[in-house]
């Protein structure tokens, strides 16, 4: 049973950004991962969301005051702990003596945080943070972490860009066009200026759409917004899901042509690619009553264990997602033979339909 102040805790944290809440969270593991209990070091200082830019102090102290002292508790309680199952991973004999955070990913044609923190090129690499350690002997080593938050079982793995997502599926410059054609059509329905301005904007047209939800009596389905702001906002929405279901569409039809094997790659390459350093996932699942369970293990074998359970593999499309489904092979198990979603590839809205679309691939 929840206390009351457990509700406190629980409403302060359901209404913020989920970016918040996973970059607050990537800060204060690599705090609780330090040995002197320090901010993590950095490498850049660029971030889409001015709220992500700058320093780790700097950003420590812009989010700490946006989701006040309850959420941050809850946030750094579920940090520390899963730091805790972190340093588990860490040979017995090394010193942990600093953390870097490298949410910057190397590229083909340049360094990103990876290589500045390790010296090593690393295109695969999707740490958040590297821990560097010492051996006996002195020799330095390398423990990059995927931090992950949020209440799913499964976390999100890897965030897609549209490039990549028109490589995945034979697409190329096709998910752009729409995404063009989305940002034209926010034009026609009277969202001007910058990407900035037209985002904010919309942050004050959605809270009167918002109310006018909440006003209305009838079924969801039958809901039509009234007001000239409402309307904008809805018409923004609608325009966004259009789109990415029109993506997903063509994603889908692009992987169906893609063999079991074939498709068994792309689930490891989004999940598990090959890596220079070992990659450890360190997953806070949050719960309902505001605590967490710490889930940390190696990136290496994930996709393996998971595949080896499912045969036959082939892709569905349903909505904003493509789905790989498999039949489940575990004989003498009730759903021995059955088919079932092993993997989604999402394609998501970054905070409005005015922030761009990234892709978001999950297990099932």
């Amino acid at each position: 049973m929840l206390t009351f102040s457990d509700f406190l805790i629980e409403s302060a944290t359901s209404g913020l950004s989920n970016d918040d809440k996973g970059k607050m969270h990537e800060i204060l593991l690599a705090k609780h991962l330090h040995p002197k209990g320090k901010l993590p070091e950095h490498h850049r200082s660029k971030s889409e969301n001015p709220e992500h830019a700058g320093t780790p102090e700097q950003v420590h102290t812009k989010l700490k005051a946006k989701i006040g002292p309850a959420a941050y508790k809850e946030i750094d309680t579920h940090a520390k702990q899963t730091a805790a199952e972190v340093k588990k991973h860490i040979p017995k004999g090394h010193t942990v003596h600093n953390v870097h955070w490298t949410s910057n990913r190397d590229t083909e044609k340049k360094a990103g945080d990876h290589e500045k923190t390790t010296g090593h090129r690393d295109v695969n690499s999707n740490a958040d943070l590297i821990v560097t350690s010492h051996d006996k002997k002195g020799a330095h080593h390398f423990h990059p972490i995927s931090a992950k938050y949020g209440s799913n079982a499964q976390p999100n793995y890897k965030n897609a860009g549209l490039a990549s997502l028109e490589k995945h599926s034979g697409n190329e410059g096709k998910f752009t066009r729409l995404q063009k054609a989305h940002e034209g059509q926010m034009g026609i329905i009277g969202y001007n200026g910058t990407a900035k301005q037209r985002h904010e904007q919309y942050k004050q047209d959605k809270v009167k759409l918002e109310k006018e939800k909440a006003a209305h009596k009838g079924a969801k389905d039958t809901f039509k917004p009234k007001s000239k702001d409402a309307k904008r906002a809805h018409e923004a929405e609608h325009s966004s899901v259009t789109v990415r279901t029109a993506m997903a569409k063509e994603h889908a039809k692009g992987l169906a042509k893609k063999s079991d094997a074939e498709l068994r790659k792309h689930v490891k390459d989004q999940v598990s690619p090959p890596t220079k350093y070992k990659h450890i996932i360190a997953h806070s699942q949050v719960h309902d009553n505001g605590s967490a369970t710490s889930r940390v293990h190696s990136a290496e074998h994930v996709a393996d264990e998971h595949l080896k359970q499912f045969k036959n593999l082939h892709v569905k499309h349903s909505g904003i997602s493509t789905t790989i489904h498999g039949t489940y092979h575990n004989p003498g198990h009730k759903d021995h033979g059955k088919v079932k979603a092993i993997a989604s590839q999402t394609f998501k809205a970054s905070s409005g339909p005015h922030k761009g679309t990234a892709g978001a691939f999950n297990l099932r």
